[in-house]
């Protein structure tokens, strides 16, 4: 019993310095973290809006209660003191799970300039294509003034976006995440 006691106290002091020493070691490295963070942020923010000059966070601004509650963040592009591009995180829900997005538009010409696959779960070879150059490119000028519509053939309107072969659901997913980007847009920098 007395050893029993011994060796149950000993495994809880080791316990204990380990998680001390664990937690020491996170309040090293977070904001390490942190900064790695922000910078591979910044050159996403850069592929979907490549003149970044200023950007600033205004998400607190532009989100609320009654925002479609896809959209995660909004960043206003500045260029001298004058707000020119918004880049906004959306979070729609694809075949596997969530496709975080992000989505640059411009507000003089009212256009999507690029947009981004941050992260997704979907279906490696099919829903994951949305990753690629060749599907995004899809979006790159499109006008945020009519609402994009997913097309399986060849698209023969403006707003028509094709959809990765076998993969109809993630490309839904996708141009469902840029239309709720499209109508806060419109709705806040472009009615």
């Amino acid at each position: 019993m007395r050893k029993a006691l011994k060796l149950g106290l000993f495994l809880c002091i080791v316990a204990g310095i380990a998680g001390l020493a664990i937690a020491y070691v996170n309040d090293l490295t977070q904001p390490l973290i942190e900064q790695q963070m922000e910078a591979k942020k910044l050159n996403s923010f850069q592929e979907v809006y490549p003149e970044i000059e200023e950007v600033k966070d205004e998400s607190e601004q532009y989100l609320n209660s009654n925002t479609d509650p896809l959209l995660t963040e909004v960043h206003v592009i500045y260029q001298a003191n004058t707000p020119v591009g918004v880049i906004y995180m959306v979070e729609p829900s694809g075949y596997n799970g969530k496709i975080q997005l992000l989505v640059g538009a411009d507000i003089l010409d009212k256009k999507i300039t690029a947009i981004k696959v941050l992260s997704q779960s979907e279906t490696p070879g099919l829903g994951s294509q949305a990753t690629e150059s060749f599907f995004r490119s899809r979006f790159q000028g499109k006008s945020m003034g009519k609402q994009l519509e997913i097309v399986t053939k060849e698209p023969v309107e403006e707003n028509q976006v094709l959809a990765i072969t076998s993969a109809t659901i993630t490309s839904q997913a996708v141009t469902g995440g840029v239309n709720v980007v499209r109508q806060h847009f419109l709705d806040n920098f472009g009615g």
